[in-house]
């Protein structure tokens, strides 16, 4: 993910390579590797990390992480990372002086787990980035997200194809629908609507599933439930868009 707040640029976890991600870049925003101030690191498994190491050898960039996350990075990716191209975030998160305040949130995953909540000191406005979460419903969950501009949201899964899919191990599909794994469709779209206020402008449904989801088949789902419940007067004003993997999807 790209994100660019009060001027600054920084990347949201990094699972592509580095030619790909440049490339994106530069077709997407116009900028390069170069450009990016940091980057922000969720959780260790390598489809989040896979170009850490690199990004922080080659280009200088600064990788932004909690303790536990970059001691699994370190133990089960056998990744070091040179201690002055490392930011460890304490509870409290980080700050930019008078531009950006950056918040971490601990999430329901197999893994240490973060969301990110990044804040634009001059306008006010909100970013989370809510990554791989198995217990998306918890109501502390709902306070504690409710009201941001803008969002990104795990859809990863559609229930049915997960369950009655003819090849993915038994186990992967025990991880992927617990409490410490993945967010489906439906509970994606009823956490969203739980959330979202008039202030909310955008929602962008990510780490959609190659084997168990589509974005036609989550914006169904997604729109089924919002009429079912009668809620699309109430998300009407919110941008919503999909994302596959390696597809370059805006929000904004």
């Amino acid at each position: 993910m790209y994100l660019n707040v009060n001027g600054r640029n920084f990347l949201i976890d990094v699972g592509m390579s580095m030619k790909k991600i440049n490339l994106h870049l530069l077709m997407s925003v116009g900028i390069d590797l170069e450009d990016i101030d940091g980057m922000f690191i969720t959780h260790s498994h390598s489809d989040h990390t896979k170009s850490v190491k690199p990004l922080t050898t080659k280009y200088g960039i600064k990788a932004y992480m909690t303790k536990d996350v970059y001691e699994d990075i370190v133990n089960n990716r056998k990744t070091v990372l040179d201690s002055d191209k490392l930011v460890i975030i304490k509870s409290r998160g980080v700050t930019g002086g008078k531009k950006i305040d950056v918040e971490v949130v601990k999430l329901n995953h197999d893994v240490p787990t973060y969301a990110y909540i990044f804040t634009d000191k001059s306008t006010k406005e909100t970013y989370l980035h809510l990554s791989d979460n198995g217990g998306i419903k918890r109501k502390d969950y709902i306070e504690k997200f409710k009201g941001m501009t803008y969002y990104a949201i795990e859809s990863n899964y559609d229930h049915y194809m997960e369950l009655f899919h003819e090849t993915r191990p038994l186990l992967t599909k025990r991880r992927t629908i617990g409490y410490y794994g993945h967010t489906e469709n439906s509970e994606a779209i009823s956490f969203m609507v739980r959330v979202v206020t008039p202030s909310t402008r955008g929602v962008i449904f990510t780490h959609l599933s190659t084997q168990c989801n589509t974005p036609e088949l989550a914006k169904e789902t997604h729109q089924k439930m919002l009429q079912v419940f009668g809620n699309i007067r109430k998300v009407r004003h919110v941008r919503m868009a999909y994302a596959l993997q390696d597809d370059i999807v805006g929000l904004v």
